[in-house]
């Protein structure tokens, strides 16, 4: 069998943490964006961003655990842990030698990185931090996972920008099919730091919003990028290893592929070639018509380049079907990181499981030329059969990827 089961969701989300809160703000079209009161903004041109709160490792595992993990090491252990735990899997029965841990993060522990350089410059190569060190590599996150839960199978880190979970979501996909391994804890990661969030702002990226309070934050399409942070992990298995231990299976990733155009440095592939090839090699892989998509997931990011793309492509596609075409941009709710493929791929395969829509906006609000804030779409309950997940980054990357029920 070539299909891919998934039956473990973990999720420390701006939208909420675990798959329960996740899901209900998620259908419900909460925004996670707000002012950031973890590090300093006053001197910046924007200060909002997809913020996770309340997170407290000690509720996930024992302090000697996460003592000397970076923040989004922390995240992401907590999130194996919940996915783990969701999937059934009994550890102590499994062939750990058997098991992946493959993640996407475009940045690590930006922060640990920060502190690190900080201690070189201040204090010199001797007076520098060890301690700090082994959390700036972006392969943290998946080492801490594999340690915790003493895994030995493969264990490998993507950093591609905005398409790092989806370069680890096809590369654990490989590993499955090709026999090697027969779980994967899949996952993306990232964190907002100080010192990631000024490099944005001075380049002009983000979008320029200031917040007083805890005011509702609306940003608007086309006006520069929104960050976020947060970890997910999602458990995959070959099909017939799923059914043979009887699993719940929240749905199928039935095909996908990454290609890559070319563009200038730190901007999307505007003209949108390798974007429309990615949809519609997905759809030709996976024996599917546009019109047997239910869903269409994008990666929006109110930056203004990646909207255009995806908005001339999905026209071009998807333009013949009858009534209002309809996308999802899930990081307009929690906004954009590396690690964001798997919390969106997370909200796509709770949509099917529960057979409900995710919040839709139609397609040509992509356009920003809405004089208010982004109108949401919240549909009833109906029959959601595939989905298709787009993806863009800057350097010229694009993916698709499909979801789709299993019965």
């Amino acid at each position: 069998m070539s299909n891919i089961a998934i039956t473990g969701i973990g999720i420390v989300s701006p939208l909420g943490i675990g798959k329960k809160t996740f899901w209900e703000n998620c259908r419900k079209a909460e925004t996670g964006i707000k002012k950031i009161a973890s590090f300093d903004t006053g001197s910046l041109r924007s200060n909002i961003a997809g913020v996770v709160e309340d997170f407290q490792p000690k509720l996930f595992m024992p302090p000697a655990a996460y003592r000397k993990m970076s923040r989004v090491s922390r995240m992401s252990v907590a999130a194996s842990i919940e996915a783990i735990k969701d999937s059934g899997l009994d550890m102590g029965r499994v062939n750990r030698e058997r098991v992946a841990v493959i993640m996407g993060t475009a940045y690590g522990s930006s922060s640990r990185v920060e502190d690190f350089y900080v201690s070189l410059l201040k204090d010199g190569p001797r007076g520098a931090q060890p301690f700090l060190f082994p959390e700036t590599v972006p392969n943290a996150p998946a080492s801490h996972i594999s340690m915790f839960h003493d895994i030995t199978g493969p264990n490998t880190t993507f950093c591609q920008n905005a398409l790092s979970a989806e370069n680890a979501i096809l590369y654990a996909r490989n590993l499955l099919l090709q026999g090697q391994v027969d779980i994967v804890l899949v996952g993306g990661a990232d964190e907002l730091s100080s010192i990631v969030y000024s490099c944005y702002d001075a380049l002009g990226a983000l979008n320029k919003v200031k917040v007083i309070n805890r005011e509702q934050v609306c940003p608007r399409p086309g006006r520069g990028l929104v960050l976020g942070e947060g970890s997910g992990i999602l458990v995959m298995e070959r099909l017939d290893f799923a059914l043979e231990r009887k699993a719940d299976i929240y749905g199928i990733f039935k095909t996908g592929l990454i290609t890559g155009g070319i563009t200038s440095i730190g901007h999307y592939e505007t003209e949108g070639e390798q974007m429309g090839r990615a949809i519609s090699l997905s759809l030709k892989n996976a024996g599917l018509e546009p019109d047997d998509i239910d869903q269409i997931d994008v990666s929006a990011n109110f930056s203004g380049e990646a909207e255009e793309m995806e908005y001339v492509r999905i026209k071009q596609i998807f333009g013949n079907r009858s009534g209002s075409l309809e996308v999802i941009p899930l990081k307009y709710l929690f906004g954009d990181f590396g690690g964001a493929g798997i919390i969106r791929a997370a909200a796509i395969l709770l949509s099917i499981h529960h057979q409900e829509p995710l919040p839709a906006i139609n397609i040509e609000a992509l356009k920003g030329k809405s004089p208010g804030p982004v109108a949401w779409n919240r549909g009833f309950k109906r029959k959601i059969g595939s989905v298709l997940m787009i993806s863009s980054t800057f350097g010229g990357g694009s993916a698709g990827l499909i979801f789709s029920g299993f019965s």
